[in-house]
């Protein structure tokens, strides 16, 4: 069987977008783990960890790049899926795209059929299309975030190898959603009271 042969440049050009912005999701997808437990609340007073713990970066720079993480981890989500469907859709998993894509990369098609080949060649301009559609969206989340390119490049550089450093953004965006929430008690709290004051007036008056 004879099979059919790719353009080996092209194809380095669509599976090359294909895999950087696939590895761009392992930061997001963490940063998306550390949503949930945003919502945890802590009572008790305790000694700030972070008290002589100093970063290159304002905490209205931190949380302003994890806010845009968490739009960007959701949009890579809902990227990652429409990939897998189109695929799919095409006779292809996921993984069998990767290796076509690898193999491409060093001429080395042998193992494949010319199904799975051609399949390829229509399915891989596609993904590029999805993946730079996907990375221009990331960039306006990011400006909407007021997040210069170059510091958000900054921080994620340090995020990606300082551990503390995700760490304390994880701990940032917890007090952060601590405090909402007590904010959100007090006005509460204040409600109830001026709604009774004016019940018990109400009852005077009559």
């Amino acid at each position: 069987m004879r099979l059919t042969k790719i353009n080996l440049s092209a194809t380095s050009k669509y599976f090359m977008v294909f895999f950087i912005s696939m590895m761009l999701m392992l930061p997001f997808s963490l940063m998306a783990q550390e949503e949930g437990q945003e919502q945890q609340e802590e009572e008790e007073e305790e000694e700030d960890p972070w008290a002589d713990v100093e970063f290159p970066f304002e905490d209205e720079k931190l949380l302003a790049f994890f806010d845009a993480n968490q739009e960007i981890s959701q949009l890579q989500r809902d990227t990652r899926e429409e990939i897998a469907e189109l695929t799919q859709e095409h006779g292809l998993s996921h993984e069998r795209f990767q290796q076509i894509a690898q193999a491409a990369q060093i001429g080395q098609l042998d193992a494949f059929s010319s199904d799975e080949v051609d399949a390829f060649n229509e399915v891989a301009p596609k993904v590029t299309e999805m993946q730079r559609n996907m990375q221009g969206t990331m960039q306006l989340i990011i400006q909407e975030h007021e997040l210069p390119m170059e510091d958000y490049r900054s921080v994620l550089d340090e995020f990606r190898q300082d551990e503390q450093l995700r760490e304390y953004i994880t701990h940032l965006a917890r007090e952060r959603a601590r405090e909402k929430i007590l904010e959100e008690r007090r006005r509460q709290a204040e409600k109830e009271l001026e709604e009774k004051k004016q019940q018990e007036q109400n009852e005077q008056n009559q």
